[in-house]
């Protein structure tokens, strides 16, 4: 499936973006495709460009396209799209880079600053 350029079936993490899952789940619960949906937010919410060099390695956890946005493919992807668009990333790979690096940027940011369901609901609230 491809969305404005926007084309794979399946993400394949970092090793150390899939350990930083396990313990985010182990803290609140929530599975890595959810954990995912909110990593992409807050990188994205970042507002700059996530290195490429630091997330080109793809060793860990695979989530399918459907299982990591669910009924929230559109706004996701939308989301997405719309940042490659104000940074003028046109190619699709270049697209599918940036998309894995802002997953795996933002799964980092995520486990750095959520300890549990209350830093989450502090998170959701301040965005």
């Amino acid at each position: 499936m491809e969305l404005n350029g926007l084309e794979f079936k399946r993400v394949k993490l970092s090793q150390e973006s899939t350990k930083k899952l396990q313990l985010f789940k182990s803290r609140t619960g929530l599975t890595p495709n959810i954990a995912c949906r909110l990593a992409l937010g807050i990188s994205i919410a970042e507002n700059n460009m996530p290195s490429l060099e630091l997330f080109t390695e793809e060793s860990g956890q695979e989530i399918n396209r459907y299982t990591l946005f669910g009924e929230h493919e559109l706004v996701l992807t939308s989301l997405f799209i719309q940042w490659c668009q104000e940074k003028k990333i046109k190619t699709k790979k270049d697209r599918n880079a940036y998309f894995l690096a802002h997953i795996n940027r933002g799964v980092e940011l995520l486990v750095n600053r959520v300890r549990g369901l209350e830093n989450l609901a502090q998170l959701i609230k301040v965005s």
